[in-house]
C-alpha cells in the first residue's frame, strides 16, 4: 500500500504492485481535474468520481497471466497497425489514395502537437501516481491526459474520414482503437476521461488539417513520390506496387 505522503512523488510504481485502492468517494483531495471543469465546480468533483469509478472498473484487480499478455500487446504494441496500414496502402494507391494517406498522417501529427501542448499547459496524473488502483506495465509518470496512443490513432482515422474513399476503413480503423482504449485503461496507467480528451484532439486535429488539404498535403506527395519511385523501382518494375 502507498502511504500518504509518497503520493505527492512523481514517481512510477512496481509492475504489478498492488496499488492503494480507494473509493471514489474516499479518495484523498489530488487538486487533480479536467479543464473543461474549473476545480472550485462541485461539477469537477462529480467528473472526477465517476473517472475513479470508471478507472476501478475496468482496471485488472486479478489479472491472468493471459490477461496481462493480451493487455500489454493490445496497449503497447496494436498501434503499430495504424502506420503499417498508411505505408502498404501507399504502394497500391492512386494520387487521390496518398493525399488520403498522408492527410491522416498529418492529422496524427498535429494530435500529436495538440496532445504535448495540453499536458504542458495542464498537468493531469497517471492512476498509479495517485495511488489509484493496480499498476501492470511500466510507464513514466508523464501527463495523463489526453492518450497519447489514442490521439494518435483516432487522428489517423479522422484524417481519412476526410476522405470519402476512406470512410469505411477509418470506421473500421476507429474501431481497433477501442481496445487499445480498454487495455491502457485495465494495465493501469490511463483514466477512461483520457480517451474522451484523446478523440476530441483527434477531431481537432483533424479540423485544423483540414485546409491544408489542398495545399500541404498535394506539396508532401510531390516531394515524397521521388523517393519513393528510386527506392522501391525493383517492385514498381514487377507490378507489386503502383509508380
Amino acid at each position: 500500500m502507498i502511504e500518504e505522503s509518497s503520493l505527492q512523488q512523481p514517481a512510477q510504481a512496481p509492475v504489478g504492485a498492488q496499488r492503494a485502492v480507494h473509493h471514489p468517494d474516499t479518495m484523498p483531495a489530488r487538486n487533480r481535474c479536467y479543464p473543461a471543469f474549473p476545480d472550485t465546480t462541485p461539477l469537477a468533483a462529480h467528473m472526477e468520481t465517476l473517472n475513479d469509478t470508471l478507472f476501478l472498473w475496468i482496471n485488472g484487480a486479478a489479472p491472468s497471466a493471459a490477461a496481462l499478455l493480451l493487455g500489454r500487446f493490445l496497449a503497447n504494441d496494436l498501434i503499430y497497425l495504424f502506420p503499417l496500414y498508411l505505408a502498404l496502402n501507399w504502394l497500391r494507391a492512386d494520387t487521390a489514395g496518398r493525399e488520403a494517406l498522408l492527410q491522416a498522417a498529418v492529422s496524427a501529427a498535429i494530435a500529436m502537437l495538440l496532445s504535448w501542448a495540453i499536458s504542458k499547459a495542464w498537468f493531469h496524473p497517471r492512476p498509479f501516481v495517485v495511488g489509484l488502483g493496480h499498476l501492470h506495465m511500466h510507464h513514466a509518470p508523464t501527463a495523463s491526459f489526453p492518450s497519447n496512443h489514442l490521439s494518435f490513432v483516432w487522428a489517423v482515422c479522422a484524417g481519412l474520414a476526410l476522405h470519402p474513399a476512406r470512410r469505411t476503413a477509418a470506421l473500421i480503423l476507429a474501431l481497433i482503437g477501442l481496445p487499445i482504449a480498454w487495455a491502457r485503461i485495465y494495465m493501469g496507467v490511463h483514466f477512461p476521461l483520457d480517451m474522451a480528451g484523446a478523440m476530441l484532439t483527434a477531431l481537432a486535429a483533424a479540423g485544423i488539417g483540414l485546409p491544408l488539404r489542398g495545399t500541404l498535403v498535394p506539396a508532401l506527395r510531390r516531394c515524397i513520390e521521388p523517393a519513393y519511385r528510386l527506392i522501391f523501382a525493383w517492385p514498381i518494375r514487377l507490378g507489386w506496387a503502383r509508380a
